[in-house]
């Protein structure tokens, strides 16, 4: 990698942190063996596995039978719709119109399977209506799932009221946090959800492991009712990988700040990253050739989306801006990496209602502690010369 590349895609995957490389091949060396084995070493894996499990309970306060270790968010939302699935008859399931296509793939197979799929309508800045809500509170719903922070506009749903509305009415409710918990740390015994999915890549830990955190209502479903699956409270199959799971452990102690609410918003504390999208917003306030996707205020502290013009004002294709800014030696990307390399247009930014001219063009950047000024600077002078060239 070149000394003077410059990384502004942290949504997609973060940089691994160097002390997390280094537990990771410590744990290699000293913990390899299998967790589930009987003899001397084996059962030394087992404990530290539990140790560290533990360990995780403190910092995200929770209980250590809460955190069920999956391969990630998509794992474990899958997981999540595969068990609901096992044991209800098919009823209703609401989703957003913004989710993860991790939770639309696994949506349409429930929908095969004779459940009916709500889309939860969003206004322009990609959050749901929540006039809407009490048409879904009803028995026949017996899932709520809903993207915390959306990962192609930044948008931040409000997880709290919907969750405390979920509770009262006994309907689970699941949250995708996959872009959260790098901005902060959050109570899991404060938040109003019974499942919450995370992947450890998105907050400097290593790729290929991640959690689904759970509490007693949610795992009584979720336990897979043959005796002979063992692994992570019965729940989830495979062998546990504990070098990887000491990764995610050191990953998730190296986050600062803690996630409060304030009227069920998302409160995050201070920190560079915000200072690094308040720098650039700056940057955009006089330029008319921006136009901001997602919401300004209620959005995650290290995202910012926008559509750029050229100086004819027609929407400048984001494969352009790409393309140009990583001749430049600057990763940014046109939104989510599991749905940007196709050719459609984002079915995100359709949801949003904009014209068809814009659907191909929105930039997302999501910064990273290794971020500052003078690189903004650089990709800001750079945005400019698309302006002309495109």
């Amino acid at each position: 990698m070149k000394e003077d590349f410059i990384y502004f895609d942290h949504a997609s995957t973060s940089p691994l942190s160097l002390d997390v490389l280094e537990i990771i091949n410590s744990a290699n060396l000293n913990y390899w063996g299998n967790v589930s084995a009987t003899y001397k070493f084996g059962i030394d894996c087992s404990t530290e596995l539990e140790s560290i499990r533990n360990n995780i309970a403190f910092i995200l306060n929770s209980n250590s039978e809460d955190i069920i270790f999956t391969s990630g968010s998509s794992e474990s939302i899958s997981l999540v719709f595969n068990k609901l699935s096992d044991n209800f008859k098919p009823e209703n399931i609401v989703i957003s119109e913004v989710e993860h296509q991790a939770t639309i793939i696994s949506s349409n197979i429930l929908k095969k399977r004779g459940w009916e799929i709500i889309e939860w309508e969003v206004n322009n800045k990609g959050i749901v209506d929540l006039y809407k809500l009490e048409n879904y509170l009803n028995p026949k719903t017996k899932l709520i799932s809903i993207i915390w922070g959306q990962s192609e506009i930044g948008s931040l749903q409000p997880i709290q009221f919907i969750g405390k509305k979920c509770r009262e009415n006994n309907i689970l409710f699941h949250v995708d946090a996959t872009q959260i918990i790098s901005n902060g740390i959050f109570n899991w015994k404060e938040l109003n959800c019974d499942l919450l999915s995370l992947s450890a890549h998105k907050f400097g830990g290593p790729k290929g492991i991640g959690i689904l955190l759970t509490n007693e209502k949610s795992r009584s479903f979720l336990r897979n009712s043959d005796i002979s699956l063992t692994h992570e409270y019965s729940i989830r199959q495979g062998t546990q990988s504990l070098p990887l799971i000491f990764g995610m452990y050191q990953a998730l102690k190296n986050i600062s700040g803690l996630i409060t609410f304030s009227n069920y918003d998302a409160v995050f504390r201070n920190n560079k990253v915000i200072f690094l999208k308040a720098y650039l917003l700056e940057l955009f306030k006089d330029n008319k050739y921006v136009e901001i996707t997602g919401s300004i205020k209620n959005r995650l502290p290290n995202h910012l989306s926008f559509i750029l013009f050229n100086k004819n004002h027609c929407p400048i294709k984001a494969y352009k801006i790409v393309n140009f800014m990583s001749d430049n030696n600057i990763a940014i990307s046109s939104g989510s990496s599991c749905s940007s390399s196709n050719n459609n247009p984002s079915y995100v930014l359709t949801k949003l209602g904009l014209e068809n001219n814009k659907l191909f063009s929105n930039i997302r950047l999501s910064f990273g502690e290794q971020n500052s000024i003078d690189q903004l600077d650089k990709f800001y002078n750079l945005l400019l010369e698309c302006i002309q060239k495109f």
